[in-house]
């Protein structure tokens, strides 16, 4: 930067100069004229001098000769100063104002129509039957089986029961209720107390301890409901049931009941 003023400042003292060397120029022309006035009123034969003229050399021209151009001395001590580079940034544009419009009424939809429910007929209310009392029985049927024959003829059903205490020994005066397909069969007989008997004479897997047996001779197909009742005929344990066929073979129908716990 010092550089550049420097240089600009010898070339401004160069342009002062100039116009100086103009200025003297131009003064020393009517000087010239009165000379030359004189000269002719004394009636010599004078030499007309020629005027001189000045040429003006543009700055940075090559003087022409017998002119001693003058060379601006070199700066000494000067500091360079770089300038920063500018940079270019982007101006920001200021957003544009946008109207926003105005609220519309927007008409709502109507609604839906809806089927209008038909009416249906109210259900009549029927009575509940009231619950049955459950017979409180104070034996429990502990087993119920059938079991082949092999001396009984067709038709003919053998019922076997055993009624026992605890200790798995006969109780006495006890009998069955025995139904075949809704008909109620007679039974005339009671069971034996102490010792029991046995279903079979021998041993197999069929011989079971039993202290009542009764025959009955009739179609043995469907079902027969096997009961065990007191003295009086009153059912004291629960019902066990069998179905029969035309030509089934097991026909020895076994139950089982003994008192209930605490009973």
């Amino acid at each position: 930067m010092w550089y550049c003023v420097g240089r600009r400042r010898k070339e401004k003292e160069r342009e002062e100069k100039y116009l100086r060397a103009v200025d003297l120029g131009w003064l020393s022309i009517p000087l010239l004229v009165m000379l030359l006035c004189g000269a002719c009123s004394r009636g010599d034969n004078a030499t007309r001098t020629p005027v001189p003229t000045f040429t003006p050399t543009p700055l940075g021209a090559t003087p022409a000769s017998g002119e001693v151009a003058q060379t601006p001395a070199t700066a000494t001590n000067t500091v360079e100063v770089a300038m920063p580079s500018a940079t270019m940034t982007d101006t920001p544009v200021p957003p544009t104002a946008t109207s926003t419009p105005l609220p519309t009424d927007t008409p709502s939809p109507p609604p839906p129509a809806t089927d209008t429910p038909v009416p249906t007929d109210t259900p009549t209310t029927t009575a509940t039957p009231a619950p049955t009392a459950t017979p409180s029985f104070t034996f429990d049927l502990v087993l119920a089986e059938k079991y082949p024959t092999t001396s009984l003829a067709p038709n003919v059903v053998r019922v076997f029961l055993y009624v026992a205490d605890e200790n798995d020994f006969g109780l006495p005066g006890y009998s069955l209720q025995v139904v075949h397909n809704g008909a109620t069969l007679p039974v005339d007989k009671v069971s034996t107390g102490g010792l029991p008997g046995l279903t079979r004479g021998e041993p197999s897997p069929y011989t079971r301890f039993t202290n009542l047996t009764v025959i009955f001779v009739e179609a043995q197909a469907g079902t027969w409901d096997v009961q065990l009742v007191d003295s009086n005929g009153n059912p004291v344990g629960p019902p066990a049931q069998f179905n029969l066929t035309d030509n089934e073979d097991t026909r020895e129908l076994y139950v089982k009941y003994q008192p209930r716990k605490g009973s």
